[in-house]
């Protein structure tokens, strides 16, 4: 018996022994950690982990993989906790969990512990402005009805959190309610947000409301704090000064946005198309005339470019290609549905023509040259 208990007693103090070593092992990471030196901080938790694989520890290895960027590893390491249930987890795990995602661009595991977090923290402003980027921004999801649903519901009792508000006014603008969305933006204003992003989104609001006093106030402020190196706020800004009559100034923006545009051939397109506009309102029909063909080089299905084309070559007394490009719209318009709009338009090109034609269906090619 004395033999035994002897054992016993031996096997008890190599337990004991072995555990303050675990502990001194882990305080030493805990030191290392205090002073961010995760390197010798993982070598020490490494070492505990042998003998002691608890939780706690683990999260500790995580909480070192994720300040080193290792995002996949720190994840896969707390998903095997999550598997014992998420009550167990702490808000610190299930928010690192969250952010690893984020960084790994996951979308799908980012919103799955975006809604845990939310489930049980409903006024954490950042995840909830993080959630709602995702329903505005991810192309794949797309789903600006839920990003306003979130935001809505947050800002029923915090109405002043720059990042909700931001993703509140984005997904009324995503949803065309623009009266709310240039609400939005204006509290964003009032609360001290004047960010490029803010001006801009309000700028376009109003533009998209017709009111292009105040879309070209915002959309200057914008263009100037881009330091005019945004293609896409130049050229909506000089399409909202050609509207406005102040012609010269809005050829000067388009022209500086196609010097800056990407090869996007649909904004080109746009550009290019009011680009010529302009022209033809200053009277430069040469100008807009080649304005309208390069826009037609990237669209040739543009009706209302080719009846442009053709009513400038008109004024320069070019008739011959005045009656080709009018012969190809109207090709072109008797395969549409008329309307009002389009029977003034193929009137004035008959007239212009000198006759009436059955096209069969065929439509005729644009000029060569």
């Amino acid at each position: 018996m004395k033999i035994i208990s002897l054992i016993l007693s031996l096997m008890a103090l190599t337990a004991a022994s072995a555990r303050a070593d675990n502990n001194s092992t882990e305080a030493l990471g805990d030191s290392c950690m205090r002073i961010n030196d995760t390197f010798n901080a993982m070598r020490y938790y490494g070492e505990a982990l042998q003998t002691d694989s608890s939780d706690a520890i683990k999260e500790k290895m995580a909480h070192c993989l994720f300040m080193r960027g290792e995002y996949r590893k720190c994840a896969a390491m707390l998903e095997a906790t999550a598997r014992k249930g998420t009550d167990s987890l702490s808000l610190e795990t299930m928010r690192r969990l969250f952010d690893c995602y984020r960084y790994m661009d996951n979308t799908a595991k980012q919103i799955e512990w975006g809604k845990e977090l939310l489930n049980r923290c409903p006024m954490d402003g950042i995840v909830t402005a993080y959630m709602a980027r995702i329903y505005n921004s991810d192309d794949n999801i797309s789903s600006p009805q839920k990003a306003y649903d979130i935001t809505a519901r947050y800002m029923q009792t915090d109405s002043a959190c720059l990042p909700v508000l931001r993703e509140y006014a984005d997904a009324n603008f995503l949803m065309r309610d623009y009266d709310k969305a240039i609400n939005a933006y204006n509290r964003l204003l009032e609360l001290g947000d004047s960010t490029y992003n803010t001006v801009y989104s309000l700028g376009m609001a109003y533009m998209q409301t017709g009111k292009n006093p105040m879309a070209r106030k915002w959309l200057t402020k914008a263009a100037e704090k881009s330091k005019m190196q945004n293609a896409g706020c130049l050229y909506r800004l000089g399409i909202v000064c050609v509207d406005m009559d102040s012609v010269a100034e809005g050829i000067d923006y388009l022209e500086k946005s196609i010097e800056l545009m990407q090869p996007d051939h649909t904004v080109l397109f746009v550009v290019k198309r009011a680009l010529g506009e302009g022209y033809y309102k200053q009277g430069k029909y040469w100008s807009a005339i080649y304005a309208w063909r390069e826009a037609l080089k990237l669209n040739r299905n543009s009706m209302a470019t080719i009846f442009n084309t053709a009513q400038a070559y008109g004024l320069v007394g070019k008739h011959d290609m005045e009656k080709a490009y009018y012969r190809t719209f109207l090709s072109m318009a008797a395969l549409v549905k008329p309307n009002k709009e389009l029977n003034q338009m193929v009137e004035q090109a008959e007239t212009a023509v000198g006759m009436k034609e059955n096209f069969n269906g065929n439509i005729i090619s644009l000029p060569a040259n």
